[in-house]
């Protein structure tokens, strides 16, 4: 994760700022300046450590006391001579500088701890050199003025704040390809110069996280790597002092609240960017839920309106059939009616020739039977037929139900997707169009079969008194002769019965008629439903994949936005404020590490009335 892009120089300065922020100087009448030599060994102990003393002042020094524990004190740029008790030592100086050393046994307050390596092996000073190979010198330096100081109500560690420059010279003949971890390293073609500034003791003072601590690079520690042609020992010399500039003019306390109300913003825009995708999901999910009901309910009404089209086809193509049929029926009825006419006219005729009339009769008497049974299934078919047209016609309501479903959808949709809801209601004016084409045809067929189902009942009605008086004029044949009177009697109700017949012919023959009309019309319309339905289908299909799609962005977008928030911008909010929590910290120790650094001014003492400083300078002997 990408850290708080915080520029390193700012970084640098503000903390540098926090800690030595009016770090001001006190005049004093009478100063003293120490430079502390100390010479080292090629593995950094001391060998010797001499104190040079500057004491100065605007007027002449005269007689005055001053605290120090040196050994071997002398005057260096004068005749004056020391009266030293313990570690007092008075002066008579007739000028305004006096310039005196000594030596000290004191420990000094940085430490150089210098280690060797050719080849990767560990060697002395003394074994590496005039040797060739890959060499390492590590420079390591630590703060020896440890105090403890209490901060925020509790003691904690803290050094005496050294500012340090290291700087170690090469013999270009005898080094190249030289390398380094931090400082800078120049190179003129004779000699090669590393130099590198550090605060020993920086760090633990500061109790940094290691973040900010790697930022800042508070390396207490020098490693330089390279190539030895017969190694040559390196001038290494370290300066060190307490004192550090005073810096002006940087504000502390805005940047850090900017940045920490920056990290707050960034925490909320992301709860509210992860609350907006949380939403949408749940939108597109119950759109994409109830839209898979929709289309399922799409499909069915498209293998309904198939299934209902190949049924009125077949009713249709059998309509003309029926019609045939019907007319067929009814010129064999006036047949039958001019015949009887006939009939009757003979029937004195029939009686004088019974047996005759007997064998003619029995034909016409099969012939009625069978007229009289197919009038009755014909009857019970028309009544079943009417029956499935009314079906029909209610489920001309389902598809009305259908377009008011798509009219709800679309109006539900009106604002997340106005394309798909104008689609929508164009599919419902479809099916109502078809709903009502269907209805009006189905009510014409209705009407036709209507009538039809009339006059079939009718002749049912007449073949059945045929059929009941034919048979009983046949049983009774035999005593035709006898009962002439009784014949001629039946034959003038099977007069009446047939002329009845051949007017309930005719309305079935019109019927029929007007039945194979509604049925056409009817096929007509059913084609337009599937068409309708057809289309219906496919488009559900595409919008259903396009909210699946939908859906599955919206998901795939909470969970970005979940990682987002949980991994990055949380992260980010917690890791910031920490750092932040650091930097902020420093205003803590700020005080204190001020404090050390003024306190910390003189290596082998100081009069009350002085005001000091001293350096540090220290070099291996080479």
């Amino acid at each position: 994760m990408k850290r708080i892009n915080l520029p390193k120089a700012s970084i640098a300065t503000l903390t540098t700022l926090m800690i030595f922020l009016n770090t001001g100087i006190c005049f004093a009448d009478v100063k003293k300046e120490e430079t502390v030599y100390a010479i080292l060994n090629n593995n950094g102990s001391v060998e010797k450590t001499i104190v040079s003393t500057w004491i100065n002042s605007d007027e002449k020094l005269g007689k005055f006391t001053d605290s120090s524990n040196l050994k071997n004190i002398k005057n260096v740029k004068g005749d004056e001579k020391p009266v030293i008790k313990d570690d007092s030592v008075e002066w008579n100086v007739n000028k305004e500088d006096l310039y005196y050393q000594g030596e000290s046994s004191k420990k000094l307050p940085i430490d150089v701890d210098v280690k060797y390596e050719l080849n990767g092996k560990k060697v002395s000073a003394k074994e590496i050199t005039g040797k060739s190979g890959k060499f390492k010198i590590t420079i390591d330096l630590k703060n020896n003025e440890k105090r403890i100081r209490k901060v925020n109500g509790k003691n904690r560690d803290m050094y005496v704040p050294f500012l340090t420059a290291t700087e170690v010279l090469f013999e270009r003949d005898n080094f190249k390809n030289i390398k380094i971890n931090s400082g800078e390293l120049l190179d003129d073609g004779k000699k090669s110069s590393v130099t590198f500034a550090s605060f020993p003791g920086l760090r633990e003072s500061l109790d940094l996280s290691k973040d900010i601590e790697d930022y800042l690079e508070l390396e207490d520690t020098l490693v330089i790597e390279g190539n030895a042609n017969k190694f040559k020992m390196p001038n290494i010399m370290v300066m060190a002092t307490p004192k550090i500039p005073e810096l002006k003019g940087i504000d502390k306390n805005s940047t850090l609240d900017d940045l920490s109300k920056s990290l707050n913003d960034l925490r909320k825009g992301g709860d509210d960017l992860l609350d907006g995708s949380k939403k949408l999901l749940d939108g597109n999910n119950e759109l994409n839920t109830n839209f898979a009901k929709f289309d399922k309910g799409v499909k069915s009404l498209d293998k309904g309106s198939k299934d209902l089209s190949s049924g009125i086809d077949k009713l249709n193509q059998s309509a003309p059939s029926l019609d045939n049929g019907a007319k067929s029926v009814s010129s064999g009825l006036s047949q039958l009616n001019d015949s009887q006419g006939k009939f009757s006219n003979g029937v004195e005729s029939f009686v004088g020739n019974t047996n005759k009339l007997y064998d003619a009769y029995s034909a016409i008497n099969s012939g009625i039977n069978s007229a009289s049974d197919g009038a009755n299934a014909l009857s019970s078919g028309l009544s079943n037929g009417s029956g499935g047209v009314d079906s029909l016609i209610a489920s001309t309501n389902n598809i009305d139900q259908v377009a008011g479903g798509l009219a709800n959808i679309a109006g539900a949709l009106d604002e997340s997707n106005p394309e798909v809801a104008n689609q929508l209601r164009g599919l419902a004016g479809s099916l109502n169009q078809v709903s009502e084409g269907q209805r009006g045809g189905l009510n014409s067929l209705k009407d036709g079969m209507s009538s039809a189902v009339s006059g079939a009942n009718s002749l049912s009605a007449g073949l059945e008194k045929l059929k009941s008086g034919s048979n009983s004029f046949s049983s009774n044949f035999k005593s035709l002769v006898d009962a002439g009177s009784t014949l001629s009697s039946s034959s003038k109700q099977l007069s009446a019965a047939t002329n009845k017949l051949e007017d309930g012919s005719k309305k079935l023959a019109a019927g029929t008629s007007e039945l194979s009309k509604g049925t056409n019309q009817l096929s007509q319309g059913s084609k337009s439903l599937v068409n309708g339905t057809k289309s219906l289908n496919d488009n559900s299909s595409k919008l259903l994949k396009g909210t699946n799609d939908l859906a599955k962005g919206s998901s795939e977008l909470y969970k970005g936005v979940n990682k987002l928030k949980k991994d990055g911008l949380d992260k980010i909010y917690k890791e910031g404020n920490t750092k932040l929590s650091d930097i902020q910290g420093l205003v803590d120790v700020k005080d204190e590490m001020v404090k050390l650094s003024k306190d910390y001014n003189n290596f082998s003492g100081l009069n009350k009335d002085m005001d000091g400083k001293v350096k540090f300078i220290m070099k291996i002997n080479d």
